[in-house]
Order: C-alpha cells, then structure tokens, then sequence
C-alpha cells in the first residue's frame, strides 16, 4: 500500500512501544474509542467486550492496557484517522 501510494509513513510498533492512556486520548479527541476496539482481538473475546457497554475511559484503559484490543493499522492523514485495512479511505486521504 505505501508504495502502491508514493507516500513516507512514520511507523510505531505499539505491541513493542505502547501508546499510552494520555497517547489514546489525543489520538481519538472528538472520535469514539469504542469505534477503535478490535472485535478479532483474542483478549476482546476472552473479556466479552461484545456484550459489555465501556464508557469510552474504559475503553482506552483497556487499550493502553492491551494493545492488541485497538484496530490495526491505524493510520492519520490530513489530521483524519483511518483505522483497519480501509484501503479505498486510505487512497481518498494520501492519494
């Protein structure tokens, strides 16, 4: 997809470099977390987060917590964020 698009990305491993709480909430400001949760996640399973209502707080505590609960890849262009393998968004936004 990145060279597909001809565009540089700075990258973040965050299963080794975990986006903290404080990370989670400028990165969703004015989005909902809970849109951002990975229902594939085996810990999203093992928690039965399917049938729980989390408050959004509740939501990136968990996801700082586990990263493995957020949609990969997440990716920010144009100040927007796109998250799972969207690739027609991700061609609307960097193309």
């Amino acid at each position: 997809m990145r060279d597909e698009l001809k565009v540089e990305l700075d990258e973040r491993d965050y299963a080794k470099q975990p986006l903290s709480e404080a990370e989670l909430r400028q990165l969703f400001k004015g989005l909902d977390p809970r849109e951002f949760l990975n229902p594939k996640s085996p810990a999203y399973k093992e928690m039965g987060l399917k049938e729980r209502k989390l408050s959004a707080a509740e939501a990136i505590k968990l996801m700082a917590k586990d990263p493995n609960l957020i949609k990969r890849p997440l990716v920010i262009a144009e100040e927007k964020l796109v998250a799972g393998f969207d690739r027609d968004r991700l061609r609307e936004l960097l193309g």
